[in-house]
């Protein structure tokens, strides 16, 4: 199982004189010549922007204050704003600074590597438990990671103008706060050994900062050997179908850096090592492009978003060394897009951007139609409506998509979400995942399986005897059946949930079922889903008298089901036993037995994880059927069962052709 990258002999990685072979890339003159290309017009005009307003406004205080909220409230991100400022600031003059007639950017660069060299920690409060010193000196958290990484890769770029005052007080603070308690000391974190994104992040950042700024030779090896030791703790969290738990955000996140840190070492090994390599590696290269639904809207199971900045220097890069076939438009993001305002993205986004691995512009299909995820328990399915009858505006076929998850509910940020599905039109996700809740001390604390965004009650999955998901490694969804017709034309899923609600004391089984068609076995301007939920319950006396009721009745000894289904947007009733969703460019109609369920739509109020409110509809089927007296059965090996069966079907918008519209 190709799970991890070889140790490194030493004679393999000694290459280097008294200056870093890595220092090539890190060049000035190839940084202008890159922002002088017309595809990063828009970026530099928007790097120009924030640097001129960084250079006439002061720098954002870390106070006291501040630093104290978290410990005090719980609050995060008043702090992490004027943190993530700074370093955005620092990134856009950084670039400023590359214009030569510019003596005032380079000014105030080096006050700015200074003021941060002046931090009193590099780390977030939200890391440091409740913030005392003993917390605070040595320890090494994701933003002390990306901000020596930062430093070090902007001294390497303008080493040849800054004061060597400030060249010799960041090495010396890298040396302090980063390499002498990793590499000299060898303290142990717990991200060492972290099957996820800490170990890819800050592994690779601070072996990134050594290969640029170490001198000693053999602590400088010593970071090679301990970076690749953490980057193969990082990879044993992805199974060999590439598929990352965490979701898209954190595979930008964690292989984003696992990567620059790959590039870097096969650049100063001058080809010898290249960690980019192997059928795993390309099978996670792939993770976001078989995960991208259309215009830009991914799978957003976990903490991530619906919309997400892909680095298009990494895609490109991916492309260039493991054959990564793009099917994407090209998109540039913008350093302000980032609330994080990540240098070692921006940087990459400028240096390795390359339009010519790019799609047309979104219109054709994806290189895969549909994917299931062996390991990881995801599966998706993608296709396109013939919209040639339906006179959609853009006259472009309407890109429609499913995705089920199955996996556990111990992963990393981890949803109880099991049986959760997404349906996909026309770049918008109709029925969705909540994604990621704004950060906070109780969203990583005890209990956090009550929030909104975490619990199964944001997802789309039954409320069964008043009992949410639990949590844990045993609520797993066991895959029956998962069968992807070539094309994504068809997917048929069966998973058995019955270990999600051990809470649920009369159930004996739960499983759910999802029939997808298009094209073939539907009109060809609609796709189906066909979903059946069955719930078997324990044998026992039940009264032909009793409904099950529509609300938590288990100390009555009544079984009952709430179904919901979640989405940004709200439903009309078109009828009895027929709700609608419409999107922007496509409608999504749910069909059901109105004689045994009643609707209730609901509006939740929230905030998303940038702290902007957000609205999600909520919409339940409540059991409201009575068995009948040849339901009533004494330990019968059949035990008595529910079952939930709706028809989803979606279509595209139908439009005014141009002259109905000017009659």
């Amino acid at each position: 199982m190709e799970d991890s990258i070889h140790e490194v002999e030493n004679e393999n990685i000694n290459k280097r004189g008294n200056e870093s072979k890595a220092v090539s890339s890190l060049s000035a003159n190839r940084l202008r010549e890159k922002l002088s290309r017309p595809e990063l017009a828009t970026l530099y005009t928007d790097l120009k922007s924030y640097g001129e307003r960084a250079l006439i406004e002061p720098m954002p205080s870390l106070t006291f204050r501040l630093y104290r909220q978290f410990r005090d409230t719980g609050e995060r991100k008043a702090y992490e704003q004027a943190y993530f400022d700074r370093r955005g600031r620092l990134a856009a003059v950084a670039m400023l600074a590359l214009d030569t007639i510019r003596p005032d950017a380079l000014q105030a660069l080096e006050e700015m590597l200074w003021d941060v060299c002046d931090e009193y920690t590099w780390c977030l409060p939200a890391h440091l438990g409740t913030g005392e010193v003993n917390q605070v000196d040595g320890n090494i958290d994701l933003f002390a990671a990306e901000t020596v990484q930062m430093l070090a890769e902007v001294v390497m770029i303008h080493a040849e103008r800054l004061d060597r005052l400030v060249i010799e007080r960041i090495r010396s603070e890298a040396d302090r706060r980063i390499f002498t308690p990793l590499y000299r000391d060898q303290r142990k974190f717990h991200w060492q050994t972290a099957d996820h994104n800490w170990s890819a992040v800050c592994g690779g950042c601070c072996g990134m900062a050594a290969l640029l700024l170490l001198k000693d030779e053999s602590t400088l090896q010593e970071s090679i050997s301990h970076t690749i030791s953490c980057m193969n703790a990082f990879l044993s969290g992805y199974g060999e179908d590439g598929g990352c738990a965490e979701g898209i955000g954190y595979w930008v996140y964690g292989f984003g850096y696992f990567t620059y840190y790959a590039e870097m070492l096969r650049e100063y090994s001058e080809g010898e090592i290249n960690l980019l390599t192997g059928s795993k590696i390309a099978a996670i290269a792939a993770f976001p492009l078989r995960v991208h639904l259309s215009g830009g809207t991914y799978v957003n199971y976990s903490d991530s978003a619906e919309q997400e900045e892909v680095p298009s220097g990494l895609l490109s890069l991916l492309a260039s060394r493991v054959g990564l076939q793009v099917d994407l438009p090209l998109h540039i993001p913008l350093l302000t897009n980032d609330p994080c305002h990540r240098w070692a993205h921006l940087l990459r986004n400028i240096m390795w951007s390359d339009p010519a691995v790019y799609g047309d512009g979104g219109g054709s299909a994806p290189a895969e139609r549909g994917f299931i995820f062996q390991n990881l328990g995801w599966m998706i399915a993608k296709g396109a409506l013939d919209s040639s009858d339906t006179k959609r505006t853009n006259g472009e076929p309407l890109h429609v998509a499913i995705s089920v998850k199955g996996g556990h509910n111990d992963e990393p940020h981890n949803h109880n979400d099991l049986g959760q599905f997404i349906i996909h039109c026309g770049g918008e996700n109709i029925l969705c995942d909540p994604g990621a809740g704004l950060y906070s001390q109780a969203y990583f604390a005890p209990g956090r399986e009550q929030l909104f965004h975490i619990s199964s009650s944001g997802h789309s999955v039954p409320l069964i005897e008043g009992q949410e998901q639990s949590s844990g490694r045993q609520a797993q969804a066991q895959v029956l059946e998962a069968k992807l017709v070539e094309g994504g034309g068809e997917l048929d899923i069966t998973l058995n949930l019955t270990s999600a609600y051990s809470g649920a004391a009369s159930l004996a089984r739960y499983t759910r079922q999802f029939n997808w068609k298009m094209a073939s076995d539907c009109p060809k301007d609609r796709a189906e889903l066909c979903l059946i939920d069955r719930f078997r319950w324990k044998s026992r006396m039940v009264s032909s008298a009793e409904p099950f009721s529509s609300v938590d009745d288990s100390d009555t000894g009544c079984s009952s089901v709430v179904e919901r289904w979640m989405s940004r947007v709200q439903p009309e009733v078109v009828k009895s036993g027929d709700l609608r969703w419409q999107g922007t460019h496509g409608t999504v109609h749910m069909t059901y037995d109105a004689n045994q369920w009643q609707v209730l739509t609901e509006a939740i109020d929230t905030v998303d994880h940038d702290n902007v409110p957000i609205i999600f509809y909520r919409t339940s089927l409540s059991w409201t059927g009575v068995n009948n007296e040849t339901d009533v059965r004494i330990e019968s090996p059949n035990s008595l069962e529910t079952v939930c069966e709706v028809r989803f079907i979606i279509e595209p918008n139908m439009v005014e052709t141009e002259v109905s519209m000017r009659e």
